[in-house]
């Protein structure tokens, strides 16, 4: 079968026109559908039904799209293959974070840009649950979450491989106007004050693991507002709303100290690189994972 037809076809499907696939493909509409017809006859099925200006992909279609899909992104994989061998590492490389991880890449992206200078990167940031759904559709190469991620919880079943990379505590970073009588703070003591903690779309994480401990030991806190974004927290400490819950690598988003205390008893947070299983990793992205890796050490803060 001819790969072009199956990319003119996959094309189609995702225009849901023949006229706007023949622009993105920059070719004239008779042979786009010439080739949509040769194509379905070469299968004896119908792929699209497009009679009296209808447009609907039929069982058959939806399923050739689907396989279709999988055969050029390994076409493509083995191409991206092919040139990193014959042209060294360069590029793009997507990468998905979780914001309250981004305070780990900055010395390791410039490290890395020392030694591959030709590699450019695109960042995402969003909470676990996105980053693992930007792995699935193959938007990134690699994700930086927190654990668990939502296929350890049963949420779906991606085949994902998981590297772990640090676990933190979490800290109290308050507002000026609250004073700290020592660098720990207990739980108890913590929760007689307005609380701003870090949370995502996933089911369980840092939010979920500080509520186990306060039901644990009968508490009931106050929570004025939860965030996926640690910047947003710590700017409302800031601003004197409440006392921000994060993770202690937060605290190296400001060039000054941050007043904070650890928080008693500790909780922790455990983050990893992930990867999806049986897809082609670049040259870059196999070196920046392992740098990434390399520069957290044992893994504990």
């Amino acid at each position: 079968m001819d790969l072009k037809k199956l990319a003119y076809f996959v094309t189609i499907v995702e225009e849901g026109q023949i006229t706007r696939a023949a622009q993105r493909l920059h070719i004239a509409q008779p042979p786009l559908s010439l080739q949509l017809k040769s194509l379905e006859e070469e299968l004896g099925v119908t792929l699209i039904e497009r009679e009296n200006k209808k447009f609907e992909i039929t069982p058959a279609g939806w399923t050739l799209y689907k396989r279709a899909k999988e055969v050029l992104h390994s076409i493509d994989g083995m191409v991206a293959e092919i040139h990193d061998q014959e042209q060294g590492m360069r590029g793009t490389l997507s990468i998905g974070t979780v914001m309250s991880c981004v305070p780990y890449l900055p010395s390791v992206v410039k490290q890395f840009q020392q030694t591959y200078p030709r590699v450019t990167f695109r960042l995402w940031e969003d909470d676990s649950y996105r980053v693992e759904e930007l792995l699935q559709q193959k938007r990134i190469e690699l994700g930086l979450v927190r654990l668990p991620l939502q296929s350890d919880l049963g949420a779906y079943t991606p085949e994902v491989s998981i590297d772990r990379l640090h676990t933190e505590p979490l800290v109290a970073i308050p507002p000026v106007s609250i004073a700290l009588d020592g660098p720990i703070l207990a739980v108890e003591e913590l929760c007689c004050h307005p609380l701003l903690i870090l949370r995502g779309q996933g089911d369980y994480g840092v939010y979920h693991r500080f509520m186990d401990i306060c039901k644990i030991r009968g508490l009931k806190p106050s929570i004025v507002c939860e965030s996926p974004d640690v910047s947003t927290l710590m700017l409302l400490a800031e601003s004197g709303i409440g006392i921000a819950v994060v993770p202690r690598s937060a605290l190296l988003l400001r060039l000054d100290q941050v007043r904070h205390a650890e928080i008693d008893p500790p909780i922790e947070s455990d983050t990893a690189i992930v990867t999806l299983k049986g897809q082609y990793l670049s040259a870059a992205a196999r070196n920046f994972k392992q740098l990434l890796l390399g520069s957290m050490g044992n893994g504990r803060s």
